[in-house]
């Protein structure tokens, strides 16, 4: 499907599914009250509104759901987890959650990175590699690390896609889906279950039509963790939430 530059083509879609950081909110951080405006504003107005991510449900809820009102949807760690959230109600729905000796398999590897790479956290060892049951995610200075610091760490992907290349050397790639996220992140889940996945089964269990999504994501370049959306669904590409904030105005107005 493609990515859409003329905003104004944009008819008829029913259902929004967001990438979270860079996206709809700066990383790691909560949305700006702005960006809660709109969004449940587009919920009041009868839109199904998602957010698909490589970070687990209690930070998403955190970042997320305690800004919003109305009924909306967290496809947490890739799609892998989804839960129904409105107001104080949650309702999970599905997770995928990896076995013992995959989650060994894959923080084993992660250990050997960081020792090769010399990957030092400003946090702690447990804030880098991190268990999300579902996914195991190498937040390289930490996930509470300063933000700042992990907005300029690797923006771009260059160290990450080296290290992903030395994964691929350590666990098997045909069992494995690994992916960039954030400015220092790498996901890995079990191979397939990427966003494309994720917005396919949400889609299957909802019964959509693919044509009624729209998705908005900041990595929909190929190797970035957006990418895979572009394979299913109509994609809007954006650098920051601001612009997200403001092609979601001019999209639904």
């Amino acid at each position: 499907m493609p990515i859409i530059e003329d905003l104004s083509i944009i008819k008829n879609k029913k259902v929004i599914i967001a990438d979270v950081d860079e996206t709809i909110c700066e990383t790691c951080q909560l949305i700006s009250p702005e960006m809660a405006e709109k969004i449940n504003s587009l919920i009041q107005q009868g839109y199904i509104f998602a957010v698909i991510s490589g970070t687990n449900k209690e930070y998403l809820q955190e970042m997320i759901s305690k800004k919003l009102n109305g009924e909306h949807h967290l496809l947490a760690t890739t799609g892998t987890h989804y839960l129904k959230i409105n107001g104080d109600k949650e309702e999970e729905i599905y997770r995928y959650t990896l076995d013992e000796n995959e989650k060994k398999d894959i923080i084993d590897a992660l250990y050997n990175l960081t020792d090769k790479f010399n990957i030092i956290s400003l946090t702690t060892k447990g804030d880098q590699i991190q268990d999300r049951g579902t996914q195991i995610t190498l937040s390289a200075i930490g996930r509470h690390a300063p933000i700042e610091a992990k907005k300029s760490y690797d923006a771009h992907g260059i160290k990450r896609k080296k290290w992903v290349c030395y994964l691929k050397n350590l666990i098997d790639e045909h069992k494995y889906e690994i992916t960039l996220g954030g400015t220092t992140s790498i996901d890995i889940t079990r191979k397939g279950l990427d966003k494309e996945w994720g917005i396919r089964e949400f889609a299957k269990y909802h019964n959509i039509n693919f044509n009624d999504i729209l998705f908005f994501g900041d990595k929909l370049d190929v190797g970035g963790n957006d990418f895979p959306a572009t394979k299913v669904v109509d994609c809007v590409k954006v650098s920051n939430p601001n612009e997200t904030l403001a092609k979601l105005n001019q999209i639904f107005n």
